[in-house]
Parts: structure tokens; sequence; C-alpha cells
């Protein structure tokens, strides 16, 4: 586990951390980042990331996303980014 100044990033999410940044290549989106992420995880953990505000449908990250972001750039060199809803959707286009 590691530890971070105020949270805690578990082994199994760690390690699913290292295997999404092996086959991701390039992609910066960090809604897609995350989704690979936590589909490698049990329900116990995918409760730690953070929901779609409930009525905006925008991503709110939380202070535990925050961290998993920064140790997803620290194994695969990418800054990811946090697009709007908007902005995802001109992506798919």
């Amino acid at each position: 586990m590691i530890l971070t100044t105020n949270s805690e990033i578990p082994d199994r999410v760690i390690s699913q951390i290292k295997e999404v940044s092996e086959y991701a290549g390039a992609c910066d989106d960090w809604v897609t980042i995350k989704k690979e992420i936590m589909n490698g995880c049990p329900s116990h953990l995918r409760k730690l990331f953070s929901r779609r505000h409930p009525i905006t449908k925008e991503q709110v990250t939380s202070e535990f996303d925050r961290y998993v972001i920064e140790l997803y750039e620290e194994f695969s060199g990418i800054s990811l980014k946090i697009r709007t809803l908007d902005e995802r959707r001109k992506l798919k286009n």
C-alpha cells in the first residue's frame, strides 16, 4: 500500500494502475483510464473512486482520484486530462 499525505492507495489498485499504464498507450483521458483501472478492481475498491455528479453528469474528482492520477503519471509518463462531458463527446466524433 502506498501512503500519501492524506490517503492510502491499496496494493490491488496500484497493480491495476501499473497494468493499465502498460497497455493504454498514449491515452490521456482520465475517465477512460479510470474505467480501465476500475474494471480490474473488486467492488470494495471501486467505491474509493469518485462518481459523476448526479445532475450534470460531470466528473468530480476526489482526493483519491488525484493521487491515482499522479501515480499513473509516475508509471506511464503521461499526464491525464480531466475533460468535461462535452469535451469527451467531441473526442468520440
